[in-house]
């Protein structure tokens, strides 16, 4: 079997480049002699790995064609339903202004009205339609037969994954919830090496599956990280807003990735000419028009697309608001949080999973700033509103025809409304709040925070950061509502000018992997490339290239959590190794603690500071106050926990099918592993050995249940945060890998210092350093060649002048190149 492998030059916007170099070649396809199938060679991968997710996702077709088809039904019955009641209705009627004649010769009138006499005859409501609403009428048919088509379509895509589960993967419909994605990945894996769904590569791996669903969603996950996204928008009085609403999104991705003149030609690779910085100008220009037109067609839509956003609120949230009016005051997760909070290559399911365990610490860390001032007025409007509420009804309940006095069943409604969001907003008064414990809670599981909301958890100003990515929800239904409207001038004032920017990113951060095609080269979780020796990653790259707030690191932690089978490369592999290594330094520093403290009178300080002080034992006690109920002794919880969820059963029992499970379709990972070594297994074992009872360690089983996955995920987040923050601190310093000397998370890492007027922790000479170090950074290698290294199977094709990176996932060892450099 040959194979090519492409070049690939990643290019720094601030830097120049050689104007004429030409087109880098294009990906090349790979021919194999197989025995074709029904499933051999997939055009569109990227399409039908997605739809293999989504309809396992949805437990398979029943769902799929009713979600279709209701939302076909639920567009007509919205316009139908409205211009019935705006043009079909007599209001005067309706509302007593005018009285129904019962016998036109007597004039005699009747005092109960029917429905007959108030909707109009259909010719006579069909007269009263005006131009505005046949205009408006014609928009959403023609939307509607978009939708139509498009319907038809996905059933007829999803037919065909239908038969790929039943006659390939041989999974049953009525088997979709008892499965998770896990195993049907694997299942996929599998199917590439007989029936070569990809003919591009011998066998496909984890990653590129989970590369091809999330190619586009890993661009958006790397732009905020870059800082590129999302739109913030300074206003007076208000502060800051970020505006990342639903309509927008739905424009950047349209803009960026499937539209008519989107930079990408397919689904899965780039256009040439992004790839050149010669076209540098002239690509900026051909984008900003794209999105001037964008914005203008928004805004000669936004009329009739506000209209139906505030029909689709009026008919979704009334009734709701009324039954329980404390909704409003609800929190969720804002579209900005879900970006910010998502690792590379995250599926939705796996971000759903750990956003909903932070919901409830993140609701509690909000509910320990508690206002005296807000709380006072809360409780006025509780017993004023809630006094008139109470009186209303029970005069209505005494004598029913109180009701029909008028505007009475509104103030009823009202009052209420008012009472409940009130009594919303008054805090429980037999409950304490700690800030930091619930900040470190909310970490366990979104694994993403500056170093400064883990500093000054109880700040007002790390409170109002946080409020932007866990917001109101009827802040999050008001932006939408008001979205039509803004979303025009936020692309054709903000995005526009900034056109630059976004072209110099995909030329920078797009690689071409065989097998899979362009894809954000952040998504590829390389350490050595994106890493951050802060984060503990053994690599010195440009600072251009690091991905903030150890994004690189902890998206490659959570991606062997849920893939554990996944053959990680070198580097990868390296860092996964130094975390344990570290962990098990930290250990025997216990060990060697406790026998020191052993020869000498015991005190509390002698057991507990010197302990205390490491990494382990720090992340281990925030996963305590997690996980378990509060008690003196971790050391009992952690054995009582590893008791109850040890299986009663073998591993082998698994793989006959016959263990027990349940709605387990939507579960993060396999909900069974083999046991392995984890950082979490070594923090029990170094805190078991902290128990001055002296307990043994207890065995855990041979496999790992989802649970303690899930659990070791949370503690692997912690730990490695509490790393960051001692070397931050300087307290690891003589790390062999840590060589630069600045903290390159500077967006958002030192708000609170700035914001406080606090000076910097670094020292004048440390900064002196660090401006030298960006000079030095500006100037281009003088080296124009290609280095080779492979490991496994796995072949990196490096471009030293540019960083550019080129992976080759060849199954077959290569012979013509070794470790030497290839001349340009």
């Amino acid at each position: 079997m040959s194979s090519s492998v492409s070049q690939y030059r990643g290019l720094t916007a601030q830097y120049t480049d050689n104007e004429e170099e030409d087109y880098p070649p294009q990906f090349t396809t790979l021919t194999h002699e197989i025995e074709k199938s029904k499933w051999s060679h997939i055009d569109d991968l990227d399409e039908f790995f997605a739809r293999v997710y989504h309809y396992h996702q949805n437990h398979g077709m029943p769902s799929l064609i009713l979600i279709e088809f209701l939302n076909l039904f639920q567009i007509m019955f919205l316009t139908l339903f409205s211009v019935f009641m705006l043009e079909c209705v007599d209001y005067n009627i309706l509302f007593q202004s005018q009285q129904v004649i019962s016998d036109k010769k007597n004039n005699s009138f009747v005092e109960k009205r029917s429905i007959h006499d108030v909707i109009y005859p259909l010719d006579k409501c069909i007269n009263n339609i005006d131009f505005k609403i046949w205009f408006s009428i014609t928009i959403v048919f023609i939307f509607w037969v978009f939708r139509l088509i498009k319907a038809i379509y996905n059933i007829a895509r999803y037919a065909e994954i239908r038969s790929f589960y039943i006659s390939a993967l041989n999974i049953h419909t009525n088997d979709l919830p008892n499965i998770t994605w896990n195993e049907v990945l694997e299942k996929l894996l599998q199917m590439q090496k007989k029936h070569h769904l990809c003919i591009h590569k011998q066998e496909l791996t984890e990653l590129d599956i989970y590369n091809r669903i999330l190619r586009f969603k890993n661009y958006l996950v790397a732009m905020v990280n870059q800082g590129i996204l999302p739109p913030k928008i300074d206003i007076p009085i208000f502060g800051q807003l970020i505006l990342l609403t639903t309509g927008f999104k739905y424009n950047f991705e349209f803009l960026f990735f499937w539209g008519p003149f989107a930079p990408f030609q397919n689904c899965y690779q780039l256009r040439p000419e992004y790839k050149v910085y010669s076209k540098r100008a002239e690509l900026t220009a051909e984008l900003s028009k794209s999105i001037l037109i964008l914005g203008i067609l928004n805004l000669i839509l936004s009329p009739v697309i506000f209209v139906w956003q505030l029909l689709q609120f009026l008919y979704n949230y009334t009734e709701l608001i009324k039954r329980d009016p404390s909704v409003l005051g609800s929190r969720r997760w804002s579209n900005y949080g879900r970006l910010y909070f998502r690792h590379f290559n995250e599926l939705d399911h796996e971000l759903d999973a750990r956003l909903s365990k932070a919901y409830r610490p993140a609701m509690n860390y909000l509910s320990s700033f508690v206002s005296k001032f807000l709380a006072v007025f809360a409780k006025f409007f509780v017993l004023t509103c809630g006094t008139i509420f109470a009186v209303l009804v029970l005069l209505t309940i005494y004598d029913e025809d109180v009701i029909n006095i008028e505007h009475l069943l509104t103030i009823i409604s009202a009052t209420g409304a008012i009472a409940g969001i009130a009594r919303s907003l008054i805090p429980d008064e037999n409950f304490v709040f700690f800030s930091d414990q619930m900040m470190f809670q909310v970490l366990a599981h979104v694994h993403y925070m500056p170093d400064s909301w883990k500093e000054h958890p109880n700040s007002y100003f790390v409170r109002d950061e946080f409020v932007k990515l866990f917001q109101y929800k009827f802040v999050y239904l008001l932006e939408e509502l008001l979205s039509p409207i803004i979303t025009p001038f936020i692309l054709i004032f903000w995005l526009r000018p900034r056109s630059a920017s976004l072209v110099d990113f995909l030329r920078n951060f797009t690689v071409d992997v065989v097998g899979v095609g362009d894809v954000c080269s952040f998504a590829q979780m390389d350490t050595k490339r994106h890493g951050n020796p802060k984060w503990l990653s053994k690599t010195n790259p440009k600072k251009t290239h690091q991905a903030r707030n150890g994004k690189t690191e902890l998206s490659l932690i959570h991606f062997v959590h849920t893939n554990p089978k996944w053959r990680l490369p070198a580097e990868s592999l390296a860092f996964i190794d130094q975390l344990k290594d570290q962990a098990i330094k930290e250990t025997s520093i216990t060990e060697q603690s406790i026998a020191k403290s052993n020869n000498e009178p015991k005190t509390a300080e002698s057991i507990t500071e010197p302990n205390m002080e490491q990494s382990l034992n720090k992340s281990i006690y925030h996963l305590q106050s997690l996980v378990y109920n509060p008690a003196p002794n971790l050391t009992s919880n952690l054995i009582k926990s590893s008791l109850n969820s040890q299986p009663q059963y073998d591993f082998h029992i698994q793989q006959s099918g016959q263990m027990p499970r349940g709605a387990v379709s939507r579960i993060e990972g396999p909900l069974f592993t083999n046991k392995q070594q984890t950082l979490l297994s070594i923090a029990q074992a170094s805190t078991l050995q902290l128990s001055s009872q002296g307990l043994p360690v207890m065995p855990g089983p041979n496999i790992t249940t989802a649970i303690e996955n899930s659990l070791d995920m949370c503690f692997s987040a912690l730990y490695i945060h509490e790393l960051h923050r001692k070397y931050h601190h300087g307290d690891y310093i003589d790390l062999d890998n840590v060589k630069e000397e600045n903290d390159d998370d500077t967006d958002g890492e030192n708000l609170f210092e700035m914001n406080q007027k606090r000076p910097l922790l670094e020292s004048d000479h440390k900064r002196v350093q660090y401006n030298q170090g960006l000079e030095s950074e500006s100037e281009d290698d003088t080296a124009h060649n290609l280095t080779m290294t492979s490991y496994n199977d796995t072949t990196y094709l490096t471009n030293n002048r540019t960083n550019g990176l080129k992976l080759s996932h060849s199954q077959n060892k290569i012979n013509n190149f070794n470790s030497n450099s290839l001349n340009l």
